[in-house]
């Protein structure tokens, strides 16, 4: 909800505040790059002055950064593993869900991936990537894989290649987007086939890795 469709007289707290705010810029990151949104022109949508927006988050590189910050933190949200299923479904529906919230919201992913706004835009940025590389890799030591410094180079070089793929294919559209999971994730099974360099090894870890804890 919207600061403006607060009830008169109703008092929030100033993180109920702050997060309505911050609700309204990430609708207008839908509409606009992150460069283009302003701390004037949010104000004006939430319907508060600009001397509050710089009250709350300082200045409008630490707004911009907020904004982008919270667009990370639902991507995440959307990508946490379900510890019920096996890790070989965890990585299907994850990638399913991944390409699916980047087909919805195109330019909130553009803005995280893509945007120069400063090193603090490019921390955030590792962050997410290693967040989503720590989830595969626990996945992986859960069914025994060996936790060497080759597969986690691996997981994290398999992040940038969906990033990659996935950005291509938002700019050009060739292929169905069930082509674009499916070639996502046999990728990655390549990879670790690759990293392992055990036929024997990768078909017991792959055997593991369908079982349901």
């Amino acid at each position: 909800m919207a600061p403006s469709s607060t009830p008169r007289g109703s008092r929030l707290l100033p993180s109920e505040r702050r997060d309505q705010i911050l609700a309204v810029a990430r609708q207008t990151l839908e509409k606009q790059t992150i460069d283009d949104i302003t701390v004037e022109s949010v104000a004006g949508e939430a319907g508060v002055s600009p001397g509050l927006l710089f009250h709350y988050f300082g200045s409008q590189r630490k707004f911009r950064h907020a904004i982008l910050q919270a667009a990370s933190d639902e991507l995440l949200t959307h990508l946490r593993p379900d510890p019920s299923l096996s890790p070989v479904e965890q990585l299907r529906t994850g990638i399913e869900t991944f390409v699916a919230y980047v087909a919805r919201h195109p330019a909130v992913y553009r803005a995280v991936t893509r945007l120069n706004t400063g090193g603090t835009v490019r921390t955030l940025h590792s962050s997410v990537r290693a967040t989503l590389a720590g989830w595969i890799t626990e996945a992986f030591v859960a069914a025994d894989a060996p936790a060497s410094p080759a597969l986690g180079m691996s997981v994290a070089g398999w992040l940038a290649y969906m990033e990659e793929v996935v950005l291509a294919w938002l700019d050009k559209p060739d292929i169905e987007q069930d082509e674009l999971i499916d070639l996502c994730e046999r990728v990655f099974y390549q990879i670790v086939m690759v990293t392992l360099d055990d036929t024997e090894q990768y078909e017991q870890l792959l055997s593991r890795m369908q079982e349901r804890a």
